[in-house]
């Protein structure tokens, strides 16, 4: 009897060190640029106490930034996706913007290039950071 109890111990544990090490593999596969196949899926990572929400989608910023796995779908942070597209809302106000300031007369004309010049500046800026920080490719 003590050794089928030794044995069932040994196979319980066996098993539960199994699943410990699937399980951390599993985490550590989910970060920017690594493949995934199910469009929309959301997985939740917990790294150093902090949670990462992550997406099945196409990195937005992915044909921008060199740094970034181009291709289909990847897990992509779920902050990347929405501080990138609050930032192309930004970029389409800009572009919107240009042609009603080069139909103005000056000194307007000049006032307002100058101020989208600078806003343009600005947001490229931006754009990089949410690149760099939440996009780029092994985050």
């Amino acid at each position: 009897m003590a050794k089928k109890s030794a044995v069932l111990l040994a196979i319980a544990l066996t098993a539960l060190s199994i699943s410990f090490s699937v399980n951390a593999s599993a985490a550590t596969a989910v970060k920017n640029g690594v493949a995934c196949s199910k469009s929309g899926a959301s997985s939740v990572v917990t790294v150093k106490g902090v949670k990462k929400t992550y997406i099945c989608t196409v990195n937005p910023a992915a044909a921008a930034n060199p740094n970034i796995a181009k291709g289909g779908n990847t897990w992509t942070l779920k902050t990347c996706v929405s501080y990138y597209a609050a930032a192309k809302s930004q970029q389409d106000n800009i572009n919107q913007q240009l042609p009603l300031v080069a139909m103005m007369s000056e000194p307007d004309k000049t006032n307002y290039t100058t101020q989208l010049t600078a806003s343009q500046t600005n947001l490229m800026k931006i754009f990089a950071t949410i690149e760099n920080n939440y996009c780029k490719t092994g985050l």
